[in-house]
């Protein structure tokens, strides 16, 4: 049995992470009490950790991750790093991403049911035997019923039919918001944008072909009920919350796809947390695909992306599928990875001008705003098809972001380099019981700890992306 590598991240993240322990306290029964439990937080980590099948894979003769000994790509040396790096957050519910099902089975699953969670796993819409596994802590939440897990492949959820029947369904119905009794009821708003966007599909084929038909994205949707012990600091917590653990479409030029992608999450979501008396709050986890400045990221943190929004939209009537073969995306400028290391370090990341969001002071919401108000002066035009107007309803809970200072990167490849990965929790309002805080976000590698590898992956860095993980505290309007 070998040592683990040194890993920086680790051991930068080890005093953040050991805040709020509870060592020591035990319930009734002998088991250690979460620190969820005897604190009013809840820690959330979302990892895409490189699948196996992707971190050797060569396109045109060229290796995905030249840059890196590929002894240092294989399995058996990446996957207990990343086994032990989840471990070391201790946290309350993990969400991953590329996630190869054999890894799932073989070791994930094991390792971490015998440390305390509980889990399941989703594959892709795909021959690739590659998804999605969450898991969370059983020393924080009751164990959850196959009823409680589910998975909903992403183009099945804006399908005409799916949202008529739920329009049908939920015009008229009432839910009972914060304020509310038996006589006071709020009807439930509708998704309107879900007109647009069927319009959408009707007038434009190749959104409608890539949306319905080609891309494979899922998402993984569980109720989770927070444990509630003798010794419990926290008053502040639901009956349930509803988690979702996603992975949208990659293509560089398909942000107006993750938007629509985006909004399927969100209104499915909406569906799944009323099931109960009240609307549970929700926690939103995954890797976007998409920076700071995207459609997607802005619909969730701003509640919409209106067709003047030229950025959202810019490759609408430009982009198609088979834009995602690897010689047009080389052509473009979009994919240049090396064939060897040497090659690699002479043909290094520079970074393009660009608006800023990963400054010191800047949230998601500044970012998002600051960029706004330079769109509105842009004299670009959308040409053929109008976008629609994509909102969420007011019905749906206000999130806001984990990290409480957008990060600098999540990942860090030889010729890219973005914020791609998020978390995103509801608030508490008047309409809504129960909600999240958040209460900042494990420190982050910095450009200089990369570099000195080069790049990510790497012998001391098993996956091209960065972990996220966030603290918040439990809240009650």
């Amino acid at each position: 049995v070998e040592a683990l590598p040194r890993m920086p991240i680790v051991e930068l993240r080890e005093k953040w992470c050991r805040r709020g322990e509870c060592d020591g306290f035990t319930d009734g029964g002998g088991v250690k009490i979460g620190r969820s439990c005897m604190q009013n937080n809840l820690r959330v980590v979302t990892y895409n950790i490189l699948a196996d099948l992707y971190a050797g894979r060569e396109v045109d003769n060229h290796l995905m991750y030249g840059h890196c000994n590929m002894q240092d790509l294989s399995r058996q040396r990446r996957m207990p790093m990343i086994v032990a790096e989840i471990l070391s957050y201790d946290a309350d519910i993990v969400c991953l991403q590329e996630v190869d099902a054999s890894i799932h089975d073989s070791l994930l699953r094991p390792v971490l049911e015998a440390n305390g969670y509980q889990g399941f796993y989703s594959n892709k819409v795909s021959s690739q035997q590659e998804g999605c596994s969450m898991f969370w802590s059983t020393a924080a939440f009751e164990l959850a019923n196959d009823d409680d897990t589910r998975t909903f492949p992403l183009r099945s959820l804006l399908a005409k039919e799916h949202g008529e029947n739920e329009l049908s369904r939920h015009h008229g119905s009432h839910y009972y918001d914060a304020m509310s009794n038996v006589n006071d009821v709020v009807e439930l708003e509708r998704w309107e944008s879900m007109n647009g966007i069927h319009d959408l599909f009707e007038n434009h084929d190749e959104v409608r072909k890539v949306f319905q038909e080609s891309v494979g994205q899922i998402v993984q949707i569980v109720r989770l009920t927070p444990k509630q012990t003798s010794q419990s600091f926290c008053t502040t917590k639901p009956e349930s919350i509803v988690v979702a653990n996603t992975h949208l479409f990659y293509h560089p030029m398909a942000d107006h796809i993750r938007i629509l992608q985006a909004y399927a999450v969100c209104h499915k979501l909406d569906e799944i947390r009323r099931e109960g008396q009240y609307p549970d709050p929700v926690l939103i986890c995954g890797d976007f695909n998409s920076g700071p400045l995207s459609g997607a990221v802005r619909l969730l943190t701003h509640r919409s992306v209106l067709p003047s929004d030229n950025d959202c939209w810019k490759h609408l009537n430009v982009y198609r599928w088979e834009c995602g073969d690897s010689e047009n995306m080389i052509d473009h400028g979009y994919l240049c990875n090396y064939s060897s290391p040497d090659e690699a370090i002479e043909s290094s990341y520079i970074d393009e001008e660009f608006f800023d969001a990963h400054g010191d002071d800047s949230s998601l919401d500044a970012s998002v705003s600051r960029k706004s108000t330079k769109d509105e002066s842009s004299n670009e035009t959308i040409n053929s098809i109008i976008p629609p107007a994509i909102e969420l309803p007011s019905s749906f809970p206000t999130l806001a972001s984990g990290c409480l200072k957008v990060p600098q990167f999540t990942n860090y490849a030889v010729d890219f380099v973005e914020t791609l990965d998020y978390v995103f929790a509801s608030k508490p309002s008047e309409r809504e019981p129960y909600g999240f805080k958040p209460q900042g976000e494990a420190p982050m590698l910095t450009e200089d700890m990369v570099k000195n590898y080069v790049a990510m992956p790497n012998e001391a860095m098993p996956s091209d992306h960065v972990a996220v993980v966030c603290d918040f505290e439990w809240l009650k309007n």
